[in-house]
């Protein structure tokens, strides 16, 4: 029921298709969808869809994409990095395409937070969901931090609108490019960045302790994350996670 028959509902039901595809860098590209009664699905920002798209042979392999936009009545986006042959094929997606979903699913959503300030930390395409979250959490001005980590100055996916949004919304940006600085680290390599970890983040959020953490990059790079926030005094159940792993 839950596996096949409510994917199927919905997916008949609410009648996405492909909008427009936009290049956001290079290999990266995000895709607007139109649907019917989206609001129903009740999809929080920071979740995540099975997509399936039926633009010919190979449609039934799902692939998961973020939600990268606030979701609305009748839109959703989603941003996807080159990584095999599904987001290849969802980067040539034509206006018109339909749309199977299965979801939503993750739990990295304001539905979390217990603490009185939010801090977002993202590598990578790993800022999709925080550039949703960002946009519709409910905080006040000065209560949110964003850091987000990249390897070059063309992969930072959204810097415009994280700009924008940050502006509107009195959000505190930290953009943190380069390479990484060691496997171990969540720093990027440099004079700048020779403190330990659990440091440079103190420095740059010295009440994380009163933070609710968002986290979304790889694996590896995740628990160096865990590790350095656990060093500058957060609370370990006040860090939650998604993993772009696939």
């Amino acid at each position: 029921m839950y596996r096949i028959g409510l994917p199927a509902w919905r997916s008949l039901h609410h009648r996405l298709r492909a909008k427009f595809v936009i290049t956001e860098a290079p290999g990266t590209v995000s895709g607007t969808l139109k649907g019917h009664r989206l609001d129903r699905m009740k999809t929080s920002s920071g979740q995540f869809f099975v997509w399936r798209f039926l633009d010919g042979p190979g449609w039934t392999r799902g692939n998961p994409y973020t939600l990268s936009a606030a979701p609305t009545r009748d839109r959703l986006r989603i941003t996807i990095k080159a990584a095999g042959d599904g987001s290849a094929r969802a980067a040539r997606l034509a206006p018109g395409t339909r749309a199977l979903i299965e979801g939503p699913y993750g739990t990295l959503t304001a539905r979390r937070r217990t603490q009185p300030r939010m801090l977002l930390i993202a590598a990578g395409i790993g800022i999709t969901p925080m550039r949703a979250l960002i946009e519709d959490t409910a905080y006040a001005t000065g209560e949110t931090t964003l850091i987000y980590r990249y390897s070059e100055e063309q992969h930072a996916v959204f810097a415009d609108e994280l700009r924008a949004i940050a502006a509107d919304r009195g959000v505190e940006l930290n953009f943190l490019p380069g390479p990484r600085r060691a496997d171990t680290s969540w720093q990027a390599a440099g004079p700048a960045h020779l403190d330990d970890d659990a440091h440079v983040l103190r420095n740059l959020v010295p009440d994380i302790a009163r933070c609710d953490i968002y986290v979304c990059g790889p694996p590896a790079w995740i628990t160096a994350v865990r590790r350095a926030a656990r060093g500058a005094g957060a609370h370990r159940d006040h860090v939650h996670t998604e993993e772009f792993a696939w």
